[in-house]
């Protein structure tokens, strides 16, 4: 097997270490897949269990899975389609972990992971205004401006003339992230909403229902 396929397996399994289940269930005992969101990610956890177990394991979606797997293919000198190909997989395997049945998180922290491995510093400056600052701090919401963002990215990365191959990796990115939000990891509430309305609600909101405090308390 040639080192770049062994290298883009690796990093889906690599990306697929279910990080925000193993902080919850053993460092606080919470099986974060029945509360909160059921969202296998740093998200839910720091819902579910604190602010620092939240965000440590956040920074190390980001990090350890999105950047460091970029870091290594840049270290072996493989080409950049390896590079994306790698930072694709990774993605991909923290959204469908074979480790938890194919269930796993959104894949947004890793993402800009990935992001920061190819050094896209207007990419990433933007997406911080747009969930950091306009998200988080303003609206307290930042679910509904990620799917703008996944839309603008690859627009943005076409202005600052970026190689080809990146710009193909916005958009796959993009794809993902948003397959992810319609296929969730459950969908009891199917049952009880018009199909129709969950997956407009799981696109524009992620989340089931229209209001966050009924999704995170599981009024469902």
């Amino acid at each position: 097997m040639e080192i770049s396929t062994l290298l883009i397996i690796s990093s889906y399994f690599w990306g697929a270490i279910p990080t925000a289940y193993l902080a919850g269930r053993y460092i606080n005992g919470v099986d974060i897949r029945t509360h909160g969101s059921g969202n296998v990610g740093a998200a839910n956890l720091t819902e579910t269990t604190n602010r620092l177990v939240g965000t440590t394991v956040g920074v190390f979606d980001c990090i350890g899975k999105g950047t460091l797997p970029i870091f290594v293919a840049t270290m072996l000198d493989m080409p950049t389609t390896t590079q994306v190909a790698v930072g694709l997989a990774t993605v991909s395997g923290h959204n469908w972990s074979p480790y938890m049945r194919f269930k796993g998180g959104r894949g947004v922290a890793t993402s800009i992971g990935v992001y920061l491995g190819f050094m896209m510093w207007p990419e990433l400056l933007f997406g911080v205004i747009l969930l950091g600052i306009c998200g988080a701090l303003i609206m307290r919401e930042t679910a509904l401006l990620t799917l703008p963002l996944i839309v603008i990215l690859p627009f943005i990365g076409m202005l600052f003339n970026r190689p080809s191959e990146l710009v193909t990796m916005a958009i796959a990115l993009g794809l993902i992230l948003i397959v992810k939000r319609l296929l969730a990891n459950w969908e009891t509430s199917w049952h009880r909403y018009p199909l129709s309305k969950v997956l407009l609600y799981r696109l524009l909101w992620d989340r089931d229902v229209r209001y966050k405090d009924e999704w995170t308390s599981r009024q469902l």
